[in-house]
């Protein structure tokens, strides 16, 4: 079962880097990109850091800083290797920010 949980108010994230949150025990990375806002998982597939979030931000992609893969945060996928990282819906009502995650 999927469910929506509130996580963080929409001024409290950065355009020019990510912001982790913590949503029942997943470190999960939120991105806003003008409009956009992006949910990945913080685990980078390469070799497991939870540093997604200090890593740099260009357009829609995000570069983990252990080995350099890079993400795409709309979907997860690697553009510079083989693996994936989860992706979160988002919704944004007003000033908060939801995540879906499953139960």
């Amino acid at each position: 079962m999927k469910t929506l949980r509130k996580v963080i108010a929409a001024q409290k994230l950065h355009e020019r880097r990510g912001t982790l949150v913590t949503v029942d025990g997943r470190d999960i990375v939120l991105f806003r990109r003008g409009d956009a806002v992006c949910a990945i998982s913080n685990v980078c597939a390469h070799q497991h850091f939870s540093m997604l979030h200090h890593g740099p931000v260009k357009e829609f992609e995000v570069t983990c800083p252990m080995h350099g893969w890079t993400y795409d945060i709309r979907t997860g996928k690697s553009t510079t290797g083989q693996g994936n990282v989860a992706v979160y819906p988002v919704k944004v009502t007003g000033n908060d920010v939801f995540v879906e995650i499953e139960d």
